[in-house]
């Protein structure tokens, strides 16, 4: 079995318990709304405890859980690797923190609105399910947060994971940003001034009638073409070969 598989269940076990304190000490809290017993069945007269909560409220508290409960399960799983490889090069935890933090709460949302979708009554924003189902529900989505969690700290964690080893290995954290916004930065400037521009002539083609729109159209594309061409013979570049 794997690292990362271990790693995987730990966390999956970790975030099913947290799961259900959390569900604890909302209902302690009061957060989730008193508990009432309700009919489970007329003819035998059996009683159930069920939750009945606002859907906002709930889905709010499922959130700050899943935050809370992944940065620490986050926490865990990288003071866990390295105490496993002490010697092996990681990344600082404060670079994996948002990225648990994230994984962990789109999980859990997830897994408890599907879970609640199928196993409660949601009506005019209150939600109304039995205690058991919301435990089963609670420590799912724990389970799968957890699980995510751990399995992705314990893999980003490690640089080889990414294949930054050797050459690769970049010689500071601004090294890895200023890289990141050359990769990236260039295109989304390019995305954002090319929307602008084609909102723009899609308006001023809209505005103009006959041949004044097909001037106008054959004078952006040959601008377009003519830009295209500049950036692909890139001049700067071979005046600095030069």
């Amino acid at each position: 079995m794997s690292r990362r598989v271990r790693a995987s269940i730990y966390g999956a076990v970790a975030g099913a318990l947290l799961g259900l304190v959390f569900l604890v000490f909302w209902t302690g809290r009061g957060a989730l709304a008193s508990i009432d017993g309700v009919l489970a069945g007329p003819a035998a007269g059996t009683t159930r405890a069920e939750f009945a909560v606002s859907s906002g409220g709930l889905y709010m508290l499922v959130v700050l859980s899943a935050l809370l409960g992944g940065l620490a399960i986050a926490g865990i799983a990288y003071a866990l690797g390295r105490e496993a490889e002490p010697l092996s090069p990681r990344f600082p935890l404060r670079y994996l923190l948002p990225a648990a933090a994230i994984g962990s709460v789109v999980v859990a949302y997830a897994v408890t609105r599907t879970g609640l979708g199928a196993a409660a009554d949601i009506e005019a924003g209150v939600v109304t399910v039995s205690a058991f189902r919301m435990t089963v529900i609670a420590a799912a989505a724990g389970a799968g947060a957890g699980a995510i969690t751990a399995g992705a700290v314990g893999a980003l964690a490690r640089p080889v994971f990414l294949g930054l080893e050797g050459e690769a290995w970049p010689t500071s954290g601004r090294a890895v940003l200023a890289e990141m916004m050359r990769a990236v930065g260039a295109p989304t400037v390019a995305i954002v001034v090319v929307a602008a521009l084609a909102i723009g002539l899609a308006q001023l083609l809209l505005a103009i009638e006959g041949t004044g729109a097909v001037a106008v159209f054959g004078i952006a594309a040959g601008i377009i073409l003519f830009g295209a061409a500049f950036v692909a013979y890139r001049p700067w570049e071979r005046q600095g070969q030069g």
